[in-house]
């Protein structure tokens, strides 16, 4: 099985990147957690076509498979972005009929694995407080949505590839801070047990990634197993960085903690993983799919 990405793909992934970097900075992020009105970035999605990624062509998208939006994901989840931009481009698109592609879809599908909305996406529900400071969510009164199976399908995806973006992002600022911050003449960076933590988590990372593009272009129990996967990297991208800044790391002052918080918040979306270790149980139990050497791919 080839995981590589065409040339295209990978440019329109690097794109996203860019763009979410560059109109997502901390700044904006800050301003949002406290309250203050930032720039709407729905109009530039809508513009550059990140939000028909996944429509047909016949509708105007661009058709692309899940596996390319788990790529955007992940970027997503490196620079933070607290729009609900996957919920609607990875889930409501996909699952949309044609009357709805004609129109601007701003709604999220529900399912038991995640009850919650961003407000903007839902007219009706409870207020609920996240542990993230970055959303504004509701817990919305109404029933799953059709096709429900994919829909879990693709959220636990996109989940798990936001969270190996979170932890890339994690490490990526631990390393920078050990680069800057000295102790007895040195570098915290220059010392053997930073090094080897942060190594650690990156060769993680590394493993999970294509455990994630697996699940999102075979699905069964490949989804159970990249979101667990994800889910462990991204905790242990979180410990290892709030070591790494000395414990401050989980204070308001340092912005590693808007990026261990969406973490933590998204572990437990689509599916925990208690969930997915249980829905792995029942496929090694009762058989439902071929185990053993030379299973994985097929």
């Amino acid at each position: 099985m080839d995981f590589r990405f065409t040339q295209d793909q990978q440019d329109l992934i690097d794109g996203a990147k860019e763009f979410f970097l560059g109109e997502n900075t901390v700044e904006r992020m800050r301003k949002i957690a406290s309250g203050e009105t930032v720039d709407n970035l729905w109009p530039q999605f809508a513009k550059l076509g990140f939000l028909g990624l996944m429509a047909p062509e016949s509708a105007g998208g661009l058709e692309q498979p899940l596996v390319v939006m788990a790529g955007v994901a992940e970027a997503a989840g490196y620079a933070g972005l607290s729009e609900p931009y996957l919920e609607i481009a990875g889930i409501s698109v996909p699952h949309a009929d044609e009357d709805e592609l004609s129109g601007q879809i701003r709604r999220a599908m529900r399912s038991d694995l995640r009850p919650y909305f961003d407000a903007s996406l839902s007219d009706d529900g409870d207020a609920v407080n996240s542990i993230d400071p970055l959303r504004n969510l509701v817990k919305a009164d109404r029933g799953n949505d059709d096709s429900l199976d994919n829909i879990n399908h693709h959220g636990a995806v996109l989940t798990a590839a936001q969270l190996v973006g979170l932890a890339h992002r994690m490490v990526d600022m631990s390393v920078d801070y050990a680069k800057d911050r000295h102790q007895f003449g040195k570098p915290i960076g220059s010392f053997q047990a930073i090094k080897h933590q942060l190594a650690n988590v990156l060769t993680q990372i590394e493993f999970t990634r294509p455990m994630v593009h697996l699940a999102a272009i075979q699905g069964g129990r490949a989804v159970h197993t990249a979101k667990v996967a994800a889910i462990d990297t991204a905790m242990l991208a979180a410990e290892t960085a709030i070591q790494v800044h000395g414990g401050m790391g989980y204070t308001f002052e340092v912005d590693l903690h808007l990026f261990m918080k969406r973490a933590w918040a998204l572990c437990g979306e689509w599916g925990d993983r208690n969930y997915h270790m249980k829905k792995l149980e029942e496929t090694v139990l009762h058989g439902q799919e071929p185990l053993g050497a030379g299973t994985t791919f097929s």
